[in-house]
């Protein structure tokens, strides 16, 4: 098997499970999670296996760990995580939905994938290893929760002054 082939497969292999990740929590797992936990703290799910996974990377960087580690990560993003943060927008005005959800969906997402790119510039400038960007992810979504809390917080904030 040549390398493109490889690669091929291995791409083709990592997407299906995590389309099949993806649909499966969905399917059976968002609904209950919503109903029973709520959309604030839905939010700390994605966050919560981004950092186990980076945490458990950051000790021992193995191919399989890291397929692994994205395949839950993605799988979760654009189930559950898309789902809690689309709901956040249900109960806002009409004009703060359009304004805000697209703000965030144009500038900061845009910002986020620069960002992105920044660190892995500056971490391959530095002569990062595999354990290095992991830390560096760990540390980043530690402060991804803490934005997360602040976001329950405000919403449970808003929730005392309309109740």
């Amino acid at each position: 098997m040549s390398l493109q082939d490889y690669i091929g497969k291995f791409y083709a292999d990592f997407y299906f499970r995590v389309n099949l990740l993806g649909v499966g929590l969905q399917m059976f797992a968002v609904s209950r999670i919503m109903k029973r936990v709520g959309i604030g703290p839905s939010l700390f799910l994605l966050p919560m296996v981004s950092l186990g996974g980076y945490t458990l990377l950051s000790f021992a960087p193995i191919l399989t760990l890291i397929r692994d580690t994205k395949i839950a990560e993605n799988g979760t993003d654009y189930s559950i995580q898309n789902t809690a943060c689309h709901a956040l927008f249900l109960r806002t005005s009409r004009e703060a939905k359009y304004k805000g959800k697209t703000a965030i969906d144009s500038f900061f997402w845009r910002a986020g994938d620069a960002l992105s790119a920044l660190i892995v510039y500056a971490g391959t400038s530095l002569a990062f290893d595999l354990r290095d960007f992991a830390r560096t992810n760990a540390i980043l979504t530690g402060a991804w929760l803490c934005v997360a809390a602040g976001i329950v917080w405000h919403r449970l904030s808003q929730a005392e002054l309309e109740g």
